[in-house]
This record gives structure tokens, sequence and C-alpha cells, in this order.
């Protein structure tokens, strides 16, 4: 059966060998652990293999932090300017700008670019050796001189020139430029022209997603770009062309009903977990749409007793995926033995709608699940799950409905509960199924089936 509707779960792949009748099984999506507390806003977290050998590096309350790989941080200096932060490393220099003149950290002194030529950059990335930078609400870029970030000829500047849109955001894929606009998207190289180090790669925009939805409203892992088009479908670029991403209608709803000034805070995340990689869309106000792009499914992640998803800012360093809330002050990792956000409760469901015949009464539901990374004692020793069972084609869960109780396995111990005795008749083939949990431990969903007992 597939999945209607899934909450902080996610599907992955079944290896043909594990001896199940499906090829898809529901996992939780991964939970937090604090790492450390910078003790005001967060406006930017940043890690690139080889700048600062590494470090991790954020921006909160207007300074700029490094983040060792014990997790402590250390103040580094102000940051003046305003907004979030772009960070950018040239060969073991790290630069970081907040829409003003970039700062530079060199290891050991902070110092703020002093050119009258250095654009206020909102926007930053390294390409044939040069500092590259746009300013927020123009369709013009700068470079520096190279291999020196704080020097900036009066000349040394172009324009997106195939369309007269603002760039929202300038980022280094696949060894090129890709100036994503506000109507279109170009691709810019590097020329090896002493003048004129970089031009238009295609001679012509890129049109068929009319832009990028916003200033954050993108996501790069390894070559690939991941971005919500000005049209609000989702794109994977790959090379120099972009491919439709499964579309997901609830998220465009939502979409749809943003103001133009909410569309620009959408923003975008992507990370790998084993072999399964992700785009994670984030709506202001609202929860995470999540795709995972090895299966082709989507799930929606939110916080507890939240219709809101927090994490806004993400980077990768030390092993780990870091993030940052909208508004916190704590850094944060993903983990996949955790099952509690940063000690809070974490609420999984699914929703899944099974295979009968019509008007069958329904006498047992069997559920096939493993319960794993249970705690030694206390709440989640003993996991239990909470099932709802609908006949009108519902699929989101109706409080108002029973929800039955059962122990998914304390543990050392594997069960297939079942519920026996049900008695319903469904009108046609609208019976869904709600499996709801709420307890830190894991839990693997195999499958559901109705009347069949205990399924093997």
């Amino acid at each position: 059966m597939s999945p209607l509707r899934l909450l902080n779960m996610f599907a992955v792949p079944v290896p043909v060998d594990a001896g199940k009748p499906a090829r898809v099984a529901i996992i939780p999506a991964p939970g937090r652990v604090q790492r450390v507390d910078l003790g005001a806003t967060i406006q930017g977290v940043y890690c690139e293999p080889g700048v600062r050998n590494g470090a991790l590096f954020a921006v909160a309350g207007g300074h700029l932090y490094s983040i060792s790989s014990s997790w402590a941080a250390t103040d580094l200096g102000a940051i003046s300017g305003s907004g979030d932060a772009v960070f950018a490393g040239l060969r073991d220099a790290l630069y970081v700008a907040r829409a003003a003149k970039p700062y530079k950290w060199d290891g050991a002194t902070l110092t703020q670019v002093s050119d009258v030529d250095a654009p206020d950059a909102s926007s930053m990335l390294v390409l044939a050796q040069r500092l590259v930078a746009a300013e927020a609400g123009a369709d013009t870029f700068y470079w520096s001189d190279t291999l020196d970030g704080t020097d900036w000829e009066a000349l040394s500047f172009a324009t997106a020139e195939q369309r007269p849109d603002a760039i929202y955001r300038m980022v280094r894929v696949s060894g090129q430029i890709v100036a994503m606009g506000a109507a279109s998207v170009e691709v810019i190289r590097a020329t090896g022209d002493v003048d004129l180090p970089f031009a238009n790669l295609t001679g012509q925009s890129i049109d068929e997603t009319e832009g990028v939805l916003g200033p954050e409203a993108y996501a790069i892992r390894g070559d690939k770009l991941f971005l919500i088009g000005g049209n609000l479908s989702p794109y994977m670029m790959n090379g120099f062309n972009f491919a439709n991403l499964p579309r997901n209608g609830e998220m465009e709803d939502e979409l749809i009903e943003l103001s133009a000034a909410n569309r620009l805070l959408v923003t975008c995340m992507a990370y790998q977990w084993g072999s399964n990689e992700f785009f994670k869309v984030r709506i202001p106000g609202s929860a995470a749409y999540v795709l995972n792009t090895t299966t082709g499914y989507w799930h929606r992640e939110q916080s507890w007793e939240e219709d809101t998803y927090l994490p806004r800012w993400h980077a990768s360093a030390y092993g780990y995926d870091v993030m940052a809330d909208e508004g916190g002050t704590a850094i944060y990792t993903l983990s996949n033995t955790t099952y509690a956000d940063a000690g809070t409760t974490i609420e999984r469901m699914v929703t899944l709608r099974p295979m009968f015949e019509s008007y069958t009464t329904i006498g047992s539901l069997c559920l096939d699940l493993q319960a794993y990374g249970r705690p030694l004692s206390g709440q989640g020793s003993d996991p239990t799950i909470m099932v709802t069972l609908s006949t009108d084609g519902r699929n989101t869960l109706d409080t108002n409905r029973n929800e039955v109780t059962l122990q998914a396995g304390a543990d050392g111990t594997y069960l297939k509960p079942v519920l026996w005795g049900l008695g319903m008749i469904p009108p046609g083939e609208g019976a869904t199924i709600t499996i709801r949990m709420t307890d830190p431990a894991g839990v693997t969903l195999y499958g559901a089936w109705l009347n069949e007992g205990q399924k093997s």
C-alpha cells in the first residue's frame, strides 16, 4: 500500500532479500541533538572543506563565531550590516557579509573590506580565484582581484543581461555561476579573460522555472541545485538542465496562499541520509515539505504541538547535518538514532489506504512493525502506537474518532500487533488507517493488512 500522508516519517526502499512483501518501509525522520547555545539570534551558518580547516561558522546577534568539532564557540568579532549572513571561502580565508561590505577572517583577525568599490554583498561565491558578489535588488554582479577578496576595481562588474530581473542569489554549481533571478535563471562561466573574466554561458536565460521563488528558496548538494521556481514548482538542476521534481499538491496550495512578501521567506535545504537524498522546503509560519528524491515520496515535518517547522539554517560540518531555528540561538545536529527533538516530543504519523474488496466487513487489522532504539527506562522503554481506522475516506487524523492503543514491543521483543473484532463495513474503498506515535523510540512499519491476521 502507498502512504497517503506522512508526518515526521518517510519512506525508504526495502531490499528484495529482506523477506518482506512490501517494497517500501516507513521509518522515523531524524531527531535533533543540541550542541551549543550562542546566546543570540542566529543569522546564518556555514562550513566548507578547505576553508579554515573545515571549521563551522555562524553569525549570531551580529557577531561571527567559530565552532569547534567539540562544539566550543569562540566570538571572533562584530559584523555590521543587516539581514541574513552570506559566506564564501577564498583559499583559506573566510568572507562573510550581511548586505554590507564583506569581512575577512584569516584565522587571526576579522577586518572589513575598506575598498570603496567593494559591493554591499547579499550574495557571495568564489570562482576563478575571485570573490564574486551581488547586491540585493539589482541585476549587477561584481568580482574582486585574483586571490584577493579585499581589492575591487571600479570597472569589475557585469550584468546578468539576458533578462533584466533582480538577482536573488548567485551560487557556484558544477564550476559555473548560477544567477537565480526574480523571473529567470542564467548560467555564467569563467572565461579566463583578464578584462572580462565572466560571461553568460548559453547566450540566453533559462525561463522555464520563472526564476526562483525567493533568496533562500534553493539548496545545493554536490553538483545538484534544488529550487522552488517562481511558478511554485520544484526543480533539480544537474549540469545545465532543469528537471521537474514530483509535485506535492498540499505544498503548492500553501505556496499559493502566501503573500508576495512571505513567498520571499521560503527556505530550502538538502542533505543525505544513508542512500536517501532529501530536498526540504520550509514554508514560513507553516511546516516543511520534504522530498525523498530516492523514492519520490514527499513527507511533512513539523515541531511538537506546532503547525510550524522551526529549523531554518543548515550546513554540513564534522560529519553532521547542522541546523539552527528561525529566531533561535542554539546549534543542533540531526541524529538518526535520536527520536526526540532535543528532548522535546516528536509526533509521528502515517496514513495508509489498504487494498481490499468493496463492502467487505473489516474484522481485523494487522500491523507489521518493528520497534528499536528504545530507552532502557521511562517513557518509550515499552513504546505504544495509536491506531485509528476510518471508513469514510479521511486521510487526516480526526481527533473525535476513537484511537486504539497497541504495544509496539519492549526491548528484545518483536510484535505484529493485531486488532480483532472491528466489525466495520467500509463504503466502497474509502477505508484509511492512521498510525500515530509520540514515544521517543524508533519504529519501522513494513505493512498493514485488513482481514489477514498475523501476516508474515
